[in-house]
């Protein structure tokens, strides 16, 4: 009888204190974590290769668990004690430790949301990343003329312009300059597929002269539905071995700046000047974004159009011609509309492809 009350003593006395395991390993018991509500988040770093009692003690000394043994024990009884992948990873106290262990586990590090705009110069891409990771935007600018990695990707532009593919990107918090450039990289020979690779060689175009027109369209257009209009001009105008004479290239020459050009711009010396050199500049002068690459690879059929100019009437739009008599036309058209509406158009004004 004896025997029986003690083997029922221990018995209860294991549920009880596996209960309580149970209730502080899933937060149930905020006596043994601290009140989560208002609790600032804390950031841990783990190491490749820091050892589980390493991380305990981390997790305890931010406050973020209260039984460090008991974490450990766990850790080991659960098999995550070999688990854990490096990274920054962000805690508040009040999280129970199964959680805790299982972010570990997954590796659900810190990361950082950067949206990069189509259209971006490599400088502005560079400067947004840089901004959003705490870090040195000279030094992610100084890899995209890398030598090592343009080669690495068989890259035919002299830089990495055209290659830093807009899109949303999480990085770890952690990432270097180069890791970030990796990403990105990455992201845009997944974007770039063979019907891309194919459709370029059909029109006599390398990857980097496709991506080089489609810079430019970039740059000309406000309304997406102009894509493949414009782009069938400058094939147009390539075809007929015309000069391109595209404004944001004469921009992307004078350091990027975004304006208008005037007249006075167009004399600048530079081969990513198409005001003075014929066929297309050495390289992309921004990062495209998938409508402008399709664009470039699928100018619009069955149009003559040689020329184009802002409408100027509020709408983003182009007046597209075939001469340029016509084109004469169309830019008085649209100066007398924008002085109707109040714009600024003084005489040193130079309108795209004059």
């Amino acid at each position: 009888m004896r025997s029986r009350w003690v083997w029922t003593f221990v018995v209860a006395t294991s549920v009880v204190l596996w209960g309580v395991a149970a209730l502080v390993l899933y937060g149930a018991m905020p006596i043994f974590h601290g009140d989560p509500a208002g609790a600032d988040p804390v950031r841990i770093e783990v190491e490749s290769g820091t050892a589980l009692r390493d991380v305990a003690a981390a997790l305890h000394s931010q406050g973020v668990i209260r039984h460090p043994w008991i974490f450990e024990r766990y850790a080991v009884l659960a098999r995550f004690d070999r688990q854990i992948r490096s990274g920054e990873y962000e805690f508040v106290a009040g999280e129970s430790y199964v959680r805790i262990l299982e972010r570990l586990r997954r590796g659900d590090i810190l990361q950082v949301r950067v949206t990069i705009p189509e259209g971006l110069t490599n400088r502005e891409v560079a400067d947004l990343v840089a901004h959003a990771m705490r870090s040195n935007s000279d030094t992610l600018l100084a890899l995209t003329y890398d030598q090592d990695l343009i080669r690495q990707y068989s890259i035919d532009s002299p830089s990495l312009e055209g290659y830093l593919f807009p899109d949303t990107y999480y990085f770890p918090s952690k990432s270097t300059p180069r890791q970030v450039l990796e990403m990105l990289l990455q992201r845009f020979f997944t974007a770039w597929t063979s019907s891309h690779e194919e459709r370029a060689r059909a029109l006599g175009m390398t990857r980097g002269q496709a991506l080089t027109l489609a810079s430019i369209i970039e740059g000309e257009v406000l309304v997406r539905a102009e894509s493949r209009r414009i782009s069938a001009v400058y094939h147009n105008r390539l075809k007929q071995n015309m000069l391109l004479q595209a404004d944001p290239t004469v921009l992307y020459a004078l350091g990027g700046e975004r304006r208008r050009v005037l007249y006075r711009d167009l004399t600048v010396e530079s081969p990513y000047n198409t005001y003075l050199n014929l066929g297309l500049p050495p390289g992309p002068i921004c990062n495209p974004g998938l409508t402008a690459i399709e664009a470039a690879l699928d100018p619009l059929e069955g149009t003559e159009d040689l020329y184009f100019v802002a409408a100027q009437d509020g709408s983003g739009r182009h007046l597209f011609s075939r001469t340029f008599r016509e084109h004469l036309d169309a830019k008085q058209r649209a100066e007398q509309l924008a002085r109707r509406r109040g714009a600024d158009l003084s005489q040193d004004s130079a309108p795209a492809v004059p």
